[in-house]
């Protein structure tokens, strides 16, 4: 048996309409998925920029700890000159002569 022939504005040009809408999809998908491929490269160099700076941040700041700790001690030693020359001073002050009175 034969196929019975399809008349124009039958359902031919629904199938056909129907198909290139469907292959037009499958190609934009297509599309965006080559594009998303094509950025990955640069997108994972970036990545690993922003890695390699922040393990040197890192490596830079490991020891800041120390370098903290021995400024604190600088001003600790900064502040106890300070008094010890102020304690100095009241000393001196105290070690003068008391003055003389007249009678």
């Amino acid at each position: 048996m034969r196929a019975p022939p399809l008349l124009l504005g039958g359902p031919a040009p629904v199938t056909a309409f129907t198909r290139r809408r469907a292959l037009r999809a499958s190609l934009d998908g297509i599309t965006r998925r080559v594009s998303a491929l094509e950025s990955y490269p640069e997108q994972v160099a970036q990545a690993d920029d922003r890695y390699s700076e922040l393990r040197e941040i890192q490596a830079l700041t490991d020891g800041s700890d120390d370098v903290l700790d021995f400024l604190a001690h600088a001003a600790r030693d900064d502040l106890a000159v300070a008094e010890i020359e102020d304690m100095t001073g009241q000393a001196a002050v105290i070690a003068l002569p008391a003055p003389k009175t007249a009678a």
